[in-house]
């Protein structure tokens, strides 16, 4: 039986519940006033982030843990089935947003581009949350809260689930992305301007948000704040952006769970209100400002490469008569030498890499015609392997190949430079020794025999052991020979030879009778 899940998915599944539950514990317990009031739900981000990043496979798992992690965070205040409810309806949201999200924007979602950016703010924060704080608060109904009307309430969930998607979805994807395409060299300073940033990013946020400020001085908080997050999505990117809106929400936050509420209202529904759309809008203008950052930057690398080639190309058109010269010249020689390959490609068996057929016979014709004038004689070896279909059969036809391959050098061994060896095809090779009697021809015939009865080849953990049968003829001086047909002639009383030697038993050699 296939199993449904590895161990490794199971490990990643327990992980992501874990992250959920603690973060679920700290809505229920952390993030609520003392009016029962959500402020931030951030467990919802952890669970989109990985349905972004990991295969669909995977999402079974991940939704099950989910609901199991929601239910044990929620029993001790909520009654079993409205836990229950809970936990589908973040799991409806986080489901509709991120196949929504990947199925317009991609499989391999990062924020990297506004335009995908923009699919996750309309499908995450704005639609899957708004539809579910309508279920969340027709639920709130059946608990019998009245503290808040429906309209109120489902306001509170929808923007609490956004602000919590907005917060934390695109750092974990972006880390995540950082550990999957190599982690970038941060240098020192960077470091530094971040830490330092940091701390005056804290200063001012524990300021903002303290409460009893005059209205006016309140008001010029948040636009430094805000421009704060303007500067660390320049500076820092997607990851610096998200990491300081992070800060003034955790700020905004704590500081409203402790009743200080900074704003000119004693209502804590207000005081809410203007919290989640506060942080709505630096972390929308701060994310997303980053993303565009991002998406210019590689925007403009590539423009720089296209630009440095455009140059490259105007150089060459540009340059002096004299280095055209030279590149026309090399582009000559390099057809030159290509023309080179092509000759010996057409005139080389592919194979053994000797000469072939075709070609064997136009330069043993040449050396027949200057022999004539030289008043010379020549010998041909015909060599034949024997039982080489059974090699085939036994081994395989990649065997076959191997042993043709091995042999050639072997028998190269044995002649001189100016001997001509060929492949006629199949198992069968001729040798064109110049200036060569049959006798000596033979003793060249014996000593390629033994070289090839000596071998022993390795193949596929298989040794093979091969053996030849070799006919020996000689043209001598007195006859004929300007012509292919006597070429043909020589080559048929070595063929004759050697089929002598394949009747009286194989693995010798036979020389031509005259």
């Amino acid at each position: 039986m296939r199993k449904c899940f590895t161990f490794d998915q199971l490990k990643i599944a327990i992980l992501i519940s874990c992250a959920y539950y603690a973060l679920a514990l700290l809505g229920v317990y952390q993030t609520v006033s003392a009016q029962g009031i959500a402020i931030v739900w951030l467990a919802n981000a952890v669970i989109l982030a990985a349905l972004l990043i990991l295969p669909y496979r995977q999402w079974p798992l991940i939704l099950i843990g989910t609901l199991v992690a929601e239910v044990i965070a929620d029993i001790s205040t909520f009654p079993i089935w409205s836990a229950v409810s809970f936990g589908l309806i973040n799991i409806l949201e986080v489901t509709l947003a991120a196949t929504l999200i990947r199925r317009i924007s991609g499989e391999q979602f990062d924020f990297d581009k506004l335009r995908r950016g923009g699919y996750f703010l309309l499908f995450g924060p704005l639609i899957a949350c708004a539809i579910a704080g309508l279920i969340g608060a027709t639920i709130n109904l059946k608990l019998g809260n009245s503290a808040l009307d429906y309209s109120k309430f489902w306001l509170i969930w929808w923007f609490g689930d956004a602000l919590g998607l907005i917060l934390l979805t695109p750092m974990i994807v972006v880390v995540w992305r950082f550990f999957e395409y190599g982690i970038p060299k941060i240098p020192n300073k960077i470091i530094i301007e971040a830490t330092l940033f940091s701390l005056i990013l804290v200063l001012i946020g524990i300021y903002a948000f303290s409460g009893n400020h005059e209205q006016l001085q309140f008001l010029v908080s948040p636009l430094l704040l805000l421009s704060l997050g303007v500067y660390a999505a320049i500076r820092f990117g997607v990851l610096g952006a998200t990491f300081a809106v992070t800060i003034v929400a955790t700020l905004a936050v704590y500081q409203l769970t402790q009743g200080i509420y900074p704003y000119s209202t004693k209502s804590v529904q207000e005081a809410v209100w203007l919290t989640q759309e506060y942080l709505a809008l630096i972390s929308v203008v701060s994310v997303g400002l980053a993303i565009l950052m991002r998406e210019i930057n590689n925007q403009r690398r590539a423009l720089e490469e296209k630009e440095y080639a455009l140059r490259m190309h105007n150089s060459t058109l540009e340059s002096h008569v004299h280095e055209r010269t030279l590149l026309l010249e090399k582009a000559n020689n390099a057809l030159h030498e290509a023309n080179i390959q092509l000759a010996h490609i057409a005139s080389v068996d592919e194979l053994t890499g000797i000469a072939n057929r075709q070609h064997f016979r136009t330069e043993a014709q040449r050396e027949l015609n200057r022999l004539k004038q030289d008043n010379q004689t020549a010998s041909m070896i015909l060599i034949d392997l024997d039982y080489f279909k059974r090699v085939n059969d036994t081994y395989g036809h990649g065997a076959g190949d191997f042993v043709l391959k091995s042999i050639a050098e072997p028998i190269r061994q044995s002649l001189r430079p100016k001997d001509l060896l060929g492949r006629m095809g199949g198992e069968e090779f001729f040798i064109l020794l110049t200036e060569t009697n049959v006798n000596s021809a033979a003793n060249i015939a014996e000593r390629i025999r033994q070289a090839l009865e000596s071998l022993e080849l390795h193949y596929d953990g298989n040794m093979i052991k091969i053996t030849a049968s070799l006919g020996v003829a000689e043209l001598n001086k007195h006859e004929n020979w300007s012509n292919l047909e006597d070429l043909d002639d020589l080559t048929s009383r070595a063929d004759q030879a050697l089929y002598r030697a394949k009747e009286h038993g194989r693995n010798r050699v036979e020389t031509a009778t005259e």
